[in-house]
Parts: C-alpha cells; structure tokens; sequence
C-alpha cells in the first residue's frame, strides 16, 4: 500500500514540473545577414547551447532565426549575448498572425 502511495506522488510531482516549463518563440534577424547554408549551420551549431533551447529554424530568404525555447531557463538576452558571442547582433521581429480558421 505505501509503495503505490509513493508511486502516485512522485508520479504527481513529475507531471506538475513538465506542466511548470512554458515554451515560448522567438523570431530575430541578424546583422550581418545570413547568406547561405553555411550561415544557417554556423548559427544553428552555436545557438543550441543557450539553455533552454528547444529548437532552432533559420531561413535566408527571410532573413530570420525562430527559436523555441523554454522560457523559465532561457529569455531574448541570453540569445542576444550568444548571438553577439558569434559575432551577430539581433533585432526581434512581430511574429506574423497566422489564419484563426481554415475554411
């Protein structure tokens, strides 16, 4: 009877802190703009270290970088800083409004 007891409380206490961890988006540009592939990989490979990275998207023909992340661990300044680091400075950009409804 006690081990099921502790069963559902460590079950309740993991379920609450994934529940706690909020993700959010950010969608930058860089100066100097990303050119190519290679760009996009050198930002890719250098960004993910930022803690509480989730996922990084790069596109050249729009010129910006969409990272989700976690936003109890990481927030704009700590990708700022990173950014500078690999000698980028950033400049946040509106995300556009996606269709509430498809018809």
């Amino acid at each position: 009877m006690k081990k099921k007891l502790l069963i559902a409380l460590f079950a309740s206490l993991a379920v609450g802190a994934f529940a706690a961890s909020k993700t959010d988006t950010l969608v930058v540009t860089t100066n100097p703009q990303m050119h190519c592939m290679s760009c996009e990989n050198f930002i890719k490979k250098n960004i993910r270290f930022v803690k509480g990275t989730k996922k990084i998207e790069t596109s050249v023909p729009s010129q910006t970088v969409t990272i989700v992340y976690d936003a109890s661990k990481g927030n704009f300044d700590a990708y700022a800083q990173a950014f500078k680091k690999i000698g980028y400075d950033v400049k946040k950009v509106e995300a556009k409004k996606q269709a509430a409804s498809k018809k």
